[in-house]
């Protein structure tokens, strides 16, 4: 299955980028029923109000399986989400995640005009994913902010950016290949978000196989009632 809108021009042409715009908004507008953008249950813990914040800026690294986690409870509630910059996502791995790619737009090549595509589509869609750019300046920053608040949209950012509301990584551990042989059947993602404001790191853990992606639940512990015994 292919994304629903696909901007190929590397950089996009001005005219191509305001069409665009008028696709989407013809296509569904941008509605703001709750404060967050939900995210998958096994993702809740790593916000404070269990969901990625309206007007805020979030730093994720590289890992396409965390972005695609991120957006795909959105996506398939009907929030449309762009990628900027990011030509090597995989988008065949987002439907297995559970984004709703006919809720996704991709601009892989924006050039050196990213910051006017952004500002663009933010008009438009809740949740634009950028690749690997610099921050812009501080009052271009400030600019940015300013209209992520205005239309109550989230910004995904790989780089390490001010005013960031928190910072997601993820480690990545496989199981199944022993001995250099045998069948990948489980990938087991450690994800910690660090707030800016020197809060608790938020930890959260997801298991990605055959069946999709899933959290992991607390196990009980195995209790032998043989030492709970009393004697006498």
């Amino acid at each position: 299955m292919s994304p629903a809108l696909t901007l190929e021009g590397s950089p996009p042409r001005r005219p191509d980028v305001f069409a665009l715009q008028q696709r989407i908004h013809a296509m569904q507008a941008v509605s703001a029923e709750h404060h967050v953008f939900p995210v998958a249950s096994g993702l809740e813990g790593l916000f404070p109000e269990g969901g990625m914040q309206r007007g805020a800026i979030y730093q994720v690294d590289s890992s396409a399986s965390l972005l695609w986690s991120l957006v795909a409870e959105a996506t398939s509630k009907g929030t449309w989400c762009a990628l900027v910059g990011i030509p090597d996502a995989g988008v065949a791995a987002a439907t297995e995640l559970g984004v709703n790619v006919d809720r996704l737009v991709l601009i892989p090549y924006p050039g050196t005009q990213w910051l006017s595509v952004v500002g663009a589509l933010i008009d438009v869609v809740g949740i634009v994913a950028l690749g690997s750019v610099a921050a812009p300046s501080d009052r271009m920053l400030s600019t940015l902010s300013g209209r992520l608040r205005e239309r109550e949209a989230t910004l995904l950012v790989r780089q390490a950016w001010p005013r960031c509301e928190a910072s997601i990584a993820v480690r990545h551990q496989w199981s199944g290949a022993y001995e250099g042989g045998g069948l990948l059947h489980e990938h087991q993602v450690l994800i910690e978000a660090t707030p800016r404001h020197g809060q608790p790191v938020r930890r959260a853990e997801l298991m990605i196989d055959a069946f999709g992606s899933h959290d992991v639940a607390p196990k009980a512990p195995v209790i032998d009632i043989n030492t709970q015994r009393q004697v006498g």
